[in-house]
């Protein structure tokens, strides 16, 4: 492996990077906000995952989420100008944040020539595992375009099978209505969504939470040779256990990483959620 490095990869908190693939990849990170009644926390940096979970079920009124500001971007980007590198930003969705525009706003302020936006056109490991192939292509002396290319070969082949306990976050947040709410609610529904073209759409809603982990499961292996693999969950350990058990016996030469999502798609799965995001060939 090449120490050439031309190029340095930056995403935002919504990619849910586990924090070791952060460091032995050079990724830079910059967080969304966390907004509560009465305090604002950068996400993964004031607050741990398994901690803002813990206040999520104890607040009364659903935080709001944050994109980071063009300022923010911009230190970032000219720190790594000015240690020689050229940058590749991959966002979260910019259908699902204005993250994506603070970080064009940004590269606009600093150096345009320099500085290259993508659209992950996801969010959670779905935009990390893009990011992460772009990481890779540049730790190994990758040239710009080479970086740029990476990403955007990554992206139409990362996926994400994700299924929530309650209807109750995602309905606050104002991700689905009132009587989806309601009838969804009754029936004991738990959907299984994840990202389409940029946006969240509902795969499956299954009748009980056994038979939708199951199907998450099947979901994120049907979709081809699974080379690298996340499974996530919001203080729900021992069923994420339980698929990446599953999942190694399916998939033993794949990359597979487990490790709790992050408190900005906490938000809206809420507690004891799970996710499967694949990235296959």
């Amino acid at each position: 492996m090449s120490n050439d490095r031309r190029v340095r990869v930056v995403t935002d908190s919504g990619s849910d990077i586990p924090k070791h693939l952060c460091v032995e990849l050079g990724i830079r990170i910059v967080p969304l906000s966390l907004n509560f009644p009465n305090e604002s926390l950068k996400d993964s940096v004031d607050i741990s995952a398994q901690e803002y979970i813990a206040r999520l079920q104890a607040s009364e009124q659903l935080p709001s989420t944050a994109q980071p500001s063009v300022q923010d971007f911009a230190e970032v980007f000219q720190s790594e100008l000015d240690a020689g590198c050229e940058v590749v930003c991959i966002t979260i969705s910019s259908l699902l944040s204005g993250t994506h525009n603070a970080a064009r706003l940004a590269a606009e302020q600093v150096d345009a020539t320099r500085i290259h936006i993508v659209d992950s056109r996801a969010a959670t490991m779905q935009q990390g595992w893009t990011v992460i192939e772009a990481a890779r292509a540049a730790q190994g002396g990758a040239d710009v375009q080479e970086v740029i290319a990476a990403a955007e070969s990554a992206i139409p082949k990362c996926f994400t099978f994700a299924v929530l306990q309650t209807l109750d976050y995602v309905y606050k947040g104002g991700r689905i209505g009132r009587v989806q709410h309601a009838f969804g609610s009754a029936l004991g529904i738990k959907p299984i969504v994840g990202f389409a073209e940029g946006v969240l759409i509902p795969y499956e809603r299954v009748r009980t939470w056994k038979k939708a982990v199951g199907r998450v499961i099947e979901l994120a292996s049907s979709k081809g040779e699974v080379l690298d693999l996340a499974v996530l969950h919001t203080d729900n350990l021992a069923d994420a256990q339980q698929i990446e058990r599953e999942l190694r016996d399916r998939y033993p030469e794949a990359n597979i990483v487990i490790d709790w999502a992050g408190p900005t798609i906490s938000t809206y799965a809420g507690p004891g959620a799970l996710g499967i995001m694949v990235r296959v060939a």
